[in-house]
């Protein structure tokens, strides 16, 4: 079969989606055996396929890729389905799912000036979200920063972006004085030493392995976006270079807080769904062709090395 013909069949077939999420829910559920009160990895399991799919409707909604293409979904089910790290990672989970409907806000407040109810909807996510996994307050800068990137910053925006956590923490207070007990309201308030925890980089060998390759690639995309995209909409210039930023910035924390890489390796692989999804479903090139297949085969065999050495 000709490399066109089997490129055509990664990017635009549904079959092969189903085959990889079909294949990413029997490896969970053999890992549950007689253990189906297993909240933890069944959660986990829900929330991330629906994240998946989730991302296909953020592309269907925006028109990210004009192309019909599925490769977001499968990407990122490629990513995350044979690493036994991010079995049991619900905390993750749902930071992971928090992040791509605050993207979904943040895309719908495009050059609007006037999108405090998005900021407020966002804000409301990351603290809500920040309950089961703190470091998700970390994301606050990157939303500002998207929204400056998507030309709508302003301070009634910013300030917009703060009443989730004045709204959320006053609830928590209310309730700690109804019930007496002020040990509710501050053993909830975010703690300073789980937000900028930083240690040594404590990294498995195949995880610097697919951290290196998933970096090479991440150049090449930039590359190509700054570069070589110049005839694309600006509209999803401006996504991509967002995601581009965002990406970079998550890598470092990855890299640094260790002890939460099972979370941020759920956060990060969002947006590099994205980005490789552009990338891979735009070309004619023979040499992308090729690289997309050796992109798919590396992350079949780093998963199957994961799973094997779990």
């Amino acid at each position: 079969m000709k490399i066109e013909k089997i490129y055509t069949q990664f990017v635009s077939s549904r079959l092969l989606l189903f085959i990889i999420a079909f294949a990413v829910i029997a490896l969970r559920l053999y890992y549950l055996h007689n253990q189906w009160d297993n909240t933890l990895l069944l959660g986990s399991l829900l929330i991330q396929i629906g994240i998946a799919f989730f991302l296909l409707q953020l592309n269907h909604i925006f028109n990210i890729i004009q192309e019909r293409t599925f490769l977001p979904a499968l990407f990122y089910l490629l990513f995350i389905g044979g690493n036994p790290v991010f079995y049991y990672d619900i905390r993750g989970s749902i930071a992971a799912l928090c992040i791509v409907w605050c993207c979904y806000f943040l895309f719908k407040s495009y050059q609007n000036p006037k999108s405090q109810i998005y900021a407020m909807n966002i804000s409301l996510l990351l603290v809500l979200g920040s309950l089961f996994w703190t470091p998700l307050l970390l994301f606050f800068p990157i939303v500002w920063i998207g929204f400056y990137h998507f030309q709508c910053l302003n301070a009634r925006v910013f300030f917009a972006s703060l009443t989730g956590f004045i709204i959320i923490y006053l609830l928590i207070f209310t309730w700690s004085l109804h019930q007496g007990d002020k040990n509710i309201f501050l053993s909830l308030l975010p703690k300073i030493n789980s937000l900028f925890v930083m240690q040594k980089p404590n990294l498995t060998f195949i995880e610097w392995i697919t951290c290196g390759f998933l970096f090479l690639i991440y150049l090449i995309i930039g590359i190509n976006l700054f570069f070589f995209n110049i005839s694309e909409r600006r509209w999803v210039v401006a996504i991509l270079s967002y995601f581009f930023i965002y990406s970079f910035i998550i890598f470092i924390l990855f890299v640094l807080q260790s002890e939460y890489k099972s979370s941020w390796g759920l956060i990060i692989y969002i947006p590099i769904a994205f980005l490789a999804s552009h990338f891979f479903s735009r070309s004619n090139n023979r040499g992308i062709q090729y690289l997309l297949i050796l992109f798919f085969l590396f992350f079949v065999g780093i998963g199957i090395a994961q799973h094997i050495g779990a």
